[in-house]
């Protein structure tokens, strides 16, 4: 298990300039704080809450000092052995940002106050523009880092120089090699038609393969605000047309089953273990006669991406039809907004209704856009995660079917309740 120690940091301003298809890169700083958007833990009477502001108030603020850093995660992991889900044998501390760890100026320091606690070390995102040479990454390594998550995008210095405005490029791949010679390294790239497509991805692969990279993630380009870009006002990319779900799903698949390391999709695409919704696969389907039964009537609202995988979930434990589902147009349920609620067709919607636990709504504003014909309904927040997040392809098949019948069995207890 992972544990995120957030350092905060501003895109753009933290992380060596921004790349070209950077998501932030549109974004009005000035006016993010005016985004009407709540969450789980926002108090009954209050719109926003420190949980879902702080990720507004880290990117605008830039870095934080590590003090508070260390104090939030010391938090964490109280939290965490309270409610018996510490896991000290797999426990590791992902020390990431919202811009690139690598410019964090009080990184030594940080780790290694985790280290004396005896953790593992996850370094999370770094584009690799900040190492500009070798004895950089000699001197990140010393600190006793166990694992890095490198942006590569490419293995070709001038598609790095041209897209991740990287000055030097030749000397952040250099670094690269070093981490996967070192330290297991997981590599990523965003799949942009026409920039970054298969025959690109096979190369760098290929490279990748030589050095001994441990996971490779295909990160699917977001464009439009209804593929999760919340913050945005405008494309990141004019022109551009990212790949549909099923398209890079196949991608995916394909870089797969041509390499021997652990290939990722994100959007959740995992094709060897089945993810997402391994549960919704024929050859998993036995794992469902260990669901409790149905027993009240109840509308599912959930993303377009994940609604088809629920349908057919649905078809075999729901013998009686008394759900149904309903997808809105954002692809990513945890990116949900009352703006996407707002479009639902009510007279599809039964009186209890389960929206999903991430969902950045406010309850009161779900309760409004959801009965804003009159009828009372019940809105009813689902688990968080129905199917796992698994980005560094550290889960098995046996764990994450575990983890699913554990999510649809909370499910189902809060349709019938």
């Amino acid at each position: 298990m992972e544990i995120f120690a957030d350092v905060g940091g501003t895109p753009g301003k933290d992380c060596g300039g921004f790349c070209e298809f950077c998501l932030f890169k549109p974004v009005n700083y000035k006016k993010i704080e005016s985004l009407s958007i709540g969450c789980r833990h926002c108090p009954p009477n209050q719109l926003g809450c420190n949980h879902c502001n702080t990720f507004i108030k880290d990117i605008k603020n830039g870095f934080k000092p590590p003090f508070y850093v260390l104090r939030d995660l010391q938090k964490d992991l109280i939290m965490q052995r309270l409610s018996g889900s510490l896991n000290y044998k797999s426990l590791k501390i992902n020390v990431g940002s919202w811009a690139d760890i690598i410019f964090y100026p009080h990184l030594p320091q940080l780790v290694s106050a985790i280290k004396q606690w005896g953790l593992p070390v996850h370094l999370g995102y770094t584009s690799g523009k900040g190492i500009h040479n070798e004895h950089m990454a000699d001197s990140i390594l010393s600190m006793g880092v166990d694992e890095v998550s490198f942006s590569v995008f490419s293995t070709d210095p001038e598609i790095r120089r041209k897209w991740m405005r990287d000055k030097t490029p030749e000397e952040s791949l250099n670094a690269l090699k070093i981490f996967c010679e070192c330290v297991d390294v997981n590599g990523s790239t965003v799949v942009i038609p026409g920039i970054i497509d298969q025959g690109e991805i096979f190369r760098t692969c290929s490279t990748l393969e030589d050095w001994g990279v441990k996971t490779f993630t295909l990160i699917r380009f977001a464009n439009f605000r209804n593929q999760g870009l919340i913050l945005n006002s405008r494309p990141v990319i004019d022109g551009i047309n990212p790949h549909s779900f099923k398209e890079f799903q196949e991608l995916v698949r394909k870089v797969a089953d041509e390499f021997n390391f652990k290939i990722v999709g994100a959007p959740a695409s995992d094709p060897e273990n089945d993810i997402p919704f391994a549960l919704s696969r024929m050859k998993n389907r036995e794992h469902l006669e260990k669901l409790p039964q149905i027993k009240w009537e109840a509308t599912i609202l959930t993303s377009k991406l994940s609604a088809h995988y629920l349908e057919k979930i649905m078809e075999v434990i729901d013998e009686a039809n008394l759900v149904n589902v309903i997808a809105v147009d954002k692809e990513i349920a945890d990116l949900i907004t009352h703006d996407d609620l707002a479009s639902v067709n009510l007279d599809e919607v039964k009186k209890r209704v389960i929206i999903p636990g991430g969902a950045l709504v406010h309850d009161k504003q779900a309760q409004k856009f959801l009965n804003k014909d009159g009828m009372r309904r019940l809105v009813i927040r689902g688990p968080l995660f129905l199917s796992p997040l698994d980005l560094y392809g550290h889960l098995n098949k046996e764990e994450i079917i575990k983890h699913e019948l554990k999510a649809f069995k909370v499910l189902i207890d809060k349709i019938n309740q």
